[in-house]
C-alpha cells in the first residue's frame, strides 16, 4: 500500500500543477470573452449567449487534455516499477485523482472569472456530472499507459 501512495500523489501533484496552468487560461480566456463579445460590443443581446457556449467550450477543452495528460504521466511513470499490477493501480488511481484535482481548480478559476456579462454560463455544479464521467477515460488511459510503458522496459 505505501509503495502506491507516492506515485499516486506525484501524478495527482502533476495534474495539480496543469490545473492551476489551464485555470489561468481559463480565467484569462473567459475574462476576454467577455470583453470581446459584451463590453467592447456595446452590450448586444447576443453576448451573454456567446459567453455561456465560450465557456462551455473552454470547459470541455478543459476535459478533453485529462486523458491526454494521463497517458503522458502513465507513460513517465510506468517504467518505474517492476510490477505490473502496481503500475496498472498507481496509473489508473492516480490519473482519476488527478484529473478530478485539475478540473476542479481549472473549472473553479474559469468561473472565477464570471462577470456580470456572464450570467448564462454554467456553474461548477452544472459541470460536475460530465467532470466525474471524463474522469473514467483519464483513469483507463492512465493505468493502461502505465502497466503497457511497465511492460516494455
Amino acid at each position: 500500500m505505501r509503495r502506491l501512495l507516492k506515485p499516486i500523489g506525484i501524478v495527482t501533484a502533476i495534474f495539480a500543477i496543469f490545473g492551476i496552468v489551464l485555470g489561468i487560461l481559463a480565467f484569462v480566456s473567459g475574462s476576454w470573452a467577455q470583453t470581446q463579445l459584451v463590453m467592447d460590443a456595446g452590450g448586444a443581446n447576443f453576448g451573454p449567449v456567446f459567453i455561456a457556449v465560450a465557456y462551455l467550450q473552454i470547459a470541455v477543452i478543459i476535459l478533453f487534455v485529462g486523458p491526454i495528460i494521463a497517458g503522458l504521466v502513465g507513460g513517465l511513470l510506468g517504467p518505474q516499477f517492476a510490477n505490473r499490477q502496481v503500475a496498472l493501480i498507481s496509473g489508473g488511481v492516480g490519473s482519476l485523482l488527478g484529473f478530478y484535482v485539475m478540473s476542479i481548480i481549472a473549472v473553479g478559476v474559469l468561473i472565477l472569472s464570471k462577470g456580470s456579462a456572464a450570467e448564462q454560463a454554467f456553474s461548477l455544479t452544472q459541470v460536475l456530472v460530465p467532470m466525474l464521467v471524463a474522469g473514467i477515460p483519464a483513469a483507463l488511459i492512465g493505468s493502461l499507459t502505465s502497466v503497457l510503458s511497465s511492460a516494455i522496459n
